[in-house]
């Protein structure tokens, strides 16, 4: 091209940043004249009137490069298209940004009886307290209060971290989603298929060569719960015609075959992982009746959640005895009843709410008494109601459930704007899918239905700091290890960010720390700590290691096991450099138990300035 322009851009922005665009026009074969450029923006951004259009003299060979100013305004992908015109020329360029809203994403559920004959109105009204675009409301009509369907599944999709555990969660209900509701009345981003056959390539990158498969990657793999789960789901994924290798499909079995072979006298806390495994092992036609019988009839009492017993139950009733299958599944529900709600993770990710959730799944799948569906039902609208939190395990498992009593709601008569639907209903609208509109949902039928209505969304006011069994500080530092305050960087020069967290009591836990970075700074170097190459630094030398870090384009990412034996505080930390001037928003950094997310810490919201370079 006789003429070349270089746009050099933010990799993103946050509502209410102000940054710059850098230009630059290199004159390679043009003749010298005069040039103008026009600027043409597309979308949630702003910039002066007066750096629409500017005209430049450019010399053969010469060049020149100037700024333009611009303000994220709103949220979604924005277009700069730059026309140029000179002596003869005329160049075209586009160049996209992406506005992110800037706070975290909250959710609010309501749960009303819709009583026979009545009605319930939904309108846009309901995101008023939104970022204009980031909401999003979604409905669940049916006999049980407790499964809001759409609204698991998309915080199942939006949850953007990827261990062995996350990845299952999030593929296995999208088996089902055609058997609970049209796929496109549903949250999900993306193709179903794909994203099933993706989630399959990926968990099986994490298989060691004993079989077994991990939760990061395959170094370690030795967490036989998690495994039977990610074997439970490859099953499901086959039995529904998505191809999995045999090779591979073959060794996660025979290794969880190998644990139960080994299981007479187990330790009591591999129990839940022995039950898991022998219903994988059973929904697969695998001989295990015997093992099977001796733990249900001499070990029962081993299994202290209420999902293990059911997973023996559930395996008993595949293998045909019935009688068996019956009088553990009432063994569990007994278990959930007895059971107490705790504000700690398990070494099985579960919970009373996840337990009730599964047993429910599991009962339902076997076609076993109504009262045992009653019994989990109960217990899982408790639980729901008290979470404000949940994890990718419940989530999963809600999903599951409500897909084993689709049967149960077909008798359900309801009614959309006047149209009758039999069977429960589920429903998602996005961004401004609402506006003007009212959507009325009737119940037709004689009995009472329950409603669930779950709005989410990004609140246009950032959430204060906060302590919930865990305190996280961030700092910034110069490299030599001066302090410096976020609001006085300059560009080009790097800084360490230093996350410190204090465990404000004992506690088992999968943590995951999360820092959102401001639009101006860019991670660098991620094994500068590894190597131990800043001496000036030895204050953030790490007492605690993470299981996993991922260092992206908007964040770093760590994730901890904590065994509970002791409580610590500790330090993390990564390099940034500041690469745009101008004034971001600096996302809170945050700490949270992923398997008990009620427990979590977050620092507050900040300002980041970053000078343009002498």
């Amino acid at each position: 091209d006789p003429v070349i322009v270089q746009a050099t851009l933010p990799r993103f922005l946050a509502l209410g940043d102000q940054s710059r665009f850098h230009l630059q026009i290199e004159n390679i074969e043009g003749a010298s004249g005069d040039y103008t450029i026009d600027l043409d923006i597309h979308g949630p951004v702003t910039i002066p009137a007066s750096a629409l259009r500017r005209t430049v003299r450019l010399n053969a060979g010469g060049r020149t490069s100037f700024t333009v100013p611009v303000t994220g305004a709103g949220t979604g992908a924005a277009t700069m298209d730059l026309v140029l015109n000179g002596p003869n020329i005329k160049a075209t360029q586009s160049f996209t940004l992406n506005v992110q809203p800037g706070t975290s994403e909250l959710y609010r559920r309501t749960v009303r009886s819709v009583a026979a004959g009545s009605t319930v109105s939904l309108s846009g009204d309901l995101l008023a307290d939104f970022v204009p675009g980031t909401g999003a409301v979604s409905v669940a009509v049916s006999p049980l209060g407790a499964i809001d369907v759409p609204a698991l599944l998309q915080a199942l999709d939006r949850y953007p971290y990827g261990c062995s555990e996350q990845i299952v969660s999030r593929a296995m209900p999208l088996l089902y989603v055609n058997k609970l509701a049209a796929s496109e009345l549903l949250p999900i981003d993306g193709k179903l298929d794909e994203r099933i056959r993706d989630a399959i390539e990926r968990v099986l990158t994490r298989q060691d060569t004993n079989g077994a498969i991990g939760l990061w990657s395959s170094a370690g793999a030795d967490d036989l719960w998690l495994h039977a789960f990610v074997t439970d789901f490859l099953t499901r994924a086959r039995e529904s015609n998505f191809a999995v290798p045999q090779r591979n499909f073959d060794q996660a079995l025979d290794f969880m075959r190998n644990a139960v072979v080994n299981s007479n006298d187990f330790d009591a806390s591999k129990a839940e992982a022995i039950a898991y495994s022998v219903y994988v092992l059973a929904r697969n036609g695998r001989p295990i009746m015997g093992d099977l019988r001796y733990l249900a009839d001499t070990k029962l009492t081993s299994f202290t959640s209420a999902l293990a017993r059911a997973q023996l139950g559930a395996a008993l009733a595949l293998l045909g005895d019935r009688g068996r299958a019956q009088s553990v599944f009432n063994s569990a529900s007994e278990q959930l009843v007895a059971m107490q709600r705790s504000r700690y993770s398990r070494s099985d990710y579960g919970s009373r709410l996840r337990d009730s959730a599964g047993v429910l799944a599991l009962a339902s799948e076997a076609g076993l008494a109504r009262a045992d569906l009653i019994k989990a039902s109960v217990t899982l609208e408790e639980e729901r109601a008290a979470a404000r939190y949940t994890s990718t395990q419940e989530n999963a498992w809600m999903v599951l459930a409500a897909a084993g009593l689709s049967r149960e709601t077909q008798n359900m008569a309801l009614s959309v704007d006047g149209v009758p639907h039999q069977g429960a209903y589920y429903r998602s609208w996005k961004g401004f899918e609402l506006d003007g509109r009212t959507i009325v949902l009737g119940n037709s039928g004689q009995a009472p239905a329950q409603i669930v209505i779950t709005t989410s969304g990004h609140p246009g006011v950032p959430e204060p700091a906060a302590e919930q069994g865990y305190r996280v500080e961030r700092s910034f530092h110069r490299m030599n290890g001066q302090k410096v305050e976020p609001g006085a960087m300059k560009q080009n020069e790097r800084y360490v960010v230093a996350l410190k967290v204090a465990e404000l009591e004992k506690a088992y836990a999968k943590l995951l720390l999360v820092d959102h970075l401001p639009a101006g700074l860019e991670i660098e170097n991620p094994d500068m700590f590894e190597g131990g190459s800043i001496e000036d630094l030895a204050f953030l030398k790490r007492t605690v290691q993470p299981e996993h870090s991922e260092y992206r384009d908007d964040r770093f990412v760590a994730a901890i096991n904590r065994s509970g034996s002791d409580q610590a505080t500790f330090t993390l930390a990564y390099v940034v450099r500041a690469v745009t001037p101008g004034k971001y928003v600096l996302p809170p950094a945050t700490i949270e138990d992923m398997y008990a997310p009620q427990r979590f810490g977050r620092t507050a919201f900040g300002t980041v300035e970053i000078a343009e370079k002498p």
